[in-house]
């Protein structure tokens, strides 16, 4: 399984994954790996999101990439329907032989600026025949959304900046990950801007990120057991 993550901020948008692969029936016993690549770039000002089968949505990626020209550089209609049309065409030959209930569910986060600036986020699903869904939230949560959903609506506010944003993305997978073990491994996120487009984060950041996260935690637990001591 897996947890993806997209919001929309005052400058651009912030992108971010899990690496968690989960192999057998999630009721059960299940092998897991960290190596899985959920977040790719399609332009300058596109990226895109995999949840659901990782290898499937990787494959569904690199087609995409294939139809799509060095002119589509912005998150146009005619950019979106080109997606579309080659998420449909590909999925459909591919498993025309099977029942729509036996096929495996894959979906896709798809965020990036418009030719007007303007930041736009889309959901394309399998269930639904990848028929774009515009968020209207400014945030969009795929996978395994539950503890994230309630964090966002905790802690997102649309007036944020990219920079704010990389650190809330990067802390509801971390939260998510202490919690659910079908969540976890290195985190990747990109950020989109206005002015310089699609830029993914290396390594080092994130870990700053996640170090900075978790000072902050240790500061939340304090404050309460101060109180708690104070009262006494």
């Amino acid at each position: 399984m897996t947890l993806v993550v997209c919001y929309k901020g005052i400058d651009g948008l912030v992108l971010a994954t899990d690496s968690r692969g989960t192999i057998g029936d999630p009721r059960g016993l299940t092998a897991i790996t960290d190596s899985m690549v959920k977040l790719f770039q399609l332009s300058k000002f596109v990226g895109i999101v995999a949840f659901g089968q990782a290898e499937l949505a990787a494959q569904l990626v690199q087609e995409i990439k294939s139809n799509l020209g060095e002119q589509d550089v912005y998150l146009t209609p005619q950019f979106l329907e080109k997606v579309r049309n080659t998420l449909r065409t590909k999925y459909s030959s591919w498993f025309e032989s099977l029942p729509r209930e036996a096929r495996p569910a894959v979906g896709f986060i798809i965020g990036g600026i418009d030719e007007n600036g303007e930041v736009k986020i889309y959901y394309l699903t399998s269930v639904l025949d990848f028929a774009p869904q515009l968020d209207v939230k400014g945030h969009a949560l795929g996978g395994i959304p539950q503890y994230a959903t309630y964090l966002t609506h905790r802690l997102y506010n649309p007036e944020m900046t990219v920079e704010n944003l990389i650190n809330l993305a990067v802390f509801v997978i971390s939260e998510t990950a202490t919690q659910d073990p079908k969540v976890g491994g290195p985190i990747r996120v990109a950020i989109i801007s206005k002015d310089k487009g699609f830029r993914e984060l290396d390594e080092s950041r994130i870990n700053e990120v996640i170090r900075k996260n978790e000072e902050a935690h240790k500061m939340l637990r304090e404050f309460f057991f101060r109180g708690r001591k104070h009262e006494r």
